[in-house]
C-alpha cells in the first residue's frame, strides 16, 4: 500500500507542476518541453497505477 501512494503522491506533484507551468509567463517552447518530460515521468507511473488497481486484494506491491 505504500508504494501505491507514493506513486499516487509523484502524480499529484506532476499534476501541480504542469498547472504552474501552465498558468506561468513561460514561452510556448518551455510549456511543450515541460509537458514533453511530465508526459515521460507519468508514462511508467500510468501502467503501474493500473496494474495495481487490477490486482487481487492483498498484493498491494508495485514493482
Amino acid at each position: 500500500m505504500h508504494d501505491y501512494f507514493m506513486e499516487v503522491v509523484k502524480l499529484q506533484r506532476i499534476d501541480f507542476f504542469l498547472r504552474i507551468v501552465a498558468d506561468s509567463e513561460c514561452s510556448e517552447e518551455e510549456k511543450a518541453l515541460a509537458i514533453q518530460w511530465a508526459s515521460e515521468l507519468c508514462s511508467d507511473l500510468v501502467v503501474k497505477l493500473e496494474m495495481h488497481e487490477k490486482r487481487p486484494a492483498g498484493q498491494d506491491t508495485l514493482n
